[in-house]
């Protein structure tokens, strides 16, 4: 999908529907021109780089006038893409929006493909892949802390965190090669050293980033959380005071919930999507029963289980083992505010398996430490600083596993007595592998790939 650059790209940048202001983009060599195309005077017009300035718009097939607009010219190369860029803002109307579309188009412009602004600004060198792929999670971002976590990668923070690495990497390369083009020798015992600690580095600084990926994950896909139980044990209460809304239906008759129910939130920043489902137990109700059924389905879908039991009813062993049937994380004991009233066997049983939350979704006791233990778990306690470099692509893990990898072979090559030679095959393979993060050593197809995945004027 490289672009030509003698062609302008057009596209509606505003999502579509009805709203108070449509903005159209337009990006190439042609940009100016093609916009004049559409004022009333437009070879007076001159378009002043970075400023605003109000502009009516008229159909010149007809006359007729369109609309209102606020134009914007931003002038190769500071401009989002490195080319001429005009962003037409208009009243949100999507008939005014593809009308403009339309006679720009039978002007000569051409219409954008998804992604494609931001792969001119990757092209142009304006931006790199990993920056380019943040800006599509910037804009796909669900909650305020994956708003946080793309915005930090815009602005390069993994880049700048290879940087530094890649070009030791590079002097490490370039004196290796020096070494097998006119010495003969091998490496002393003191350049050996130092440059196996080298390595070391190296491998611990991808190692940190690559273990940043656990928590990186669940911030940008967030997880599926199901609750468990027996009938009437409150897992609906549950469900509503974690989404601190009263969602699903709750009464005091059993088997109330006879179907799953989804409902999605945020967990200090991780979206969490809540299933609430049907009561476990033995029926000959043909309705409870396939209830049941989707929610064995649910469980086996779902990334994380809670399973509630009540505080105060005779709670045996073999329910762990009934329960046991479900990759369990976390069991909550509800009612509290009822007083305590299990069996010590139980209880033993359930402080042995997994960890344990008393509270009472009906006073609310115990839910803040029940959210926190929730949160832990899922994170496994990894905790990430507001300015760390936290790795939330898929590629980018992959792709660092890769490296180190390839680290890791350089230091066992050199550890075991081989030579240079042997070694630069698997630091040469590092290199390109860090560079595909940035994209300096990506083939065309994998680019053209990311860039589709993008909203179209984008």
């Amino acid at each position: 999908m490289n672009p030509p650059r003698d062609k302008t790209i057009i596209a509606i940048s505003t999502p579509p529907g009805y709203g108070g202001i449509g903005i159209i983009r337009l990006s190439g060599s042609e940009s100016v021109a093609l916009t004049k195309k559409l004022l009333r005077s437009n070879g007076e017009i001159k378009f002043i780089p970075n400023q605003a300035v109000l502009h009516y718009l008229r159909n010149p097939e007809t006359g007729f006038p369109i609309d209102e607009t606020i134009i914007t010219f931003f002038q190769s190369p500071q401009s989002y893409t490195g080319e001429d860029v005009i962003e037409i803002s208009c009243h949100g109307s999507p008939v005014v929006l593809s009308e403009i579309i339309r006679l720009l188009l039978s002007f000569g412009g051409e219409l954008a493909q998804p992604g494609e602004f931001t792969l001119r600004a990757f092209l142009n060198h304006r931006l790199d892949l990993a920056q380019a792929e943040a800006i599509n999670d910037l804009i796909q971002a669900q909650t305020t802390y994956q708003a946080q976590v793309a915005a930090r990668q815009l602005r390069g923070s993994l880049s700048k965190q290879l940087q530094p690495i890649k070009k030791e990497l590079v002097d490490l390369i370039v004196h290796f090669e020096s070494s097998v083009e006119f010495v003969e020798d091998d490496l002393s015992a003191i350049d050996l050293k130092f440059f196996i600690l080298q390595l070391d580095r190296f491998i611990d600084a991808i190692t940190k980033l690559t273990s940043s990926y656990r928590i990186g994950r669940v911030i940008k896909s967030g997880i599926r959380l199901a609750l468990v139980g027996r009938p009437n044990v409150g897992k609906s209460s549950i469900f509503n005071q974690l989404l601190n809304q009263d969602r699903a239906i709750i009464t005091h008759i059993p088997g109330t919930t006879r179907d799953i129910l989804v409902e999605s939130f945020s967990l200090y920043g991780i979206p969490v999507f809540l299933i609430d489902t049907a009561g476990l137990h033995e029926t000959e109700d043909f309705v409870e029963q396939i209830g049941m059924e989707r929610t064995k389905i649910a469980l086996s879908e779902a990334d994380f289980i809670i399973a509630v039991f009540e505080a105060n009813k005779s709670s045996s062993v073999d329910d762990l083992d009934y329960f046991g049937q479900f990759p369990v994380n976390l069991y909550v004991i509800n009612k509290c505010d009822l007083g305590i009233n299990l069996p010590d066997s139980f209880t033993h049983c359930l402080s042995q398996s997994r960890p344990i939350a008393l509270i009472s979704a009906l006073t609310g006791q115990g839910m803040e430490e029940l959210r926190q233990l929730i949160y832990h778990e899922i994170t496994r306690g990894t905790q990430a600083g507001n300015q760390d470099v936290i790795i939330t692509n898929e590629r980018h893990f992959l792709v660092l596993q890769q490296a180190l990898d390839a680290l890791q072979r350089a230091k066992l090559d050199l550890v075991s007595g081989f030579t240079e030679e042997v070694a630069l095959t698997n630091l040469h393979r590092a290199l390109r592998n860090i560079g595909e993060i940035t994209g300096e050593t990506l083939i065309g197809d994998v680019i053209n790939q990311i860039f589709s995945t993008f909203c179209i004027g984008k």
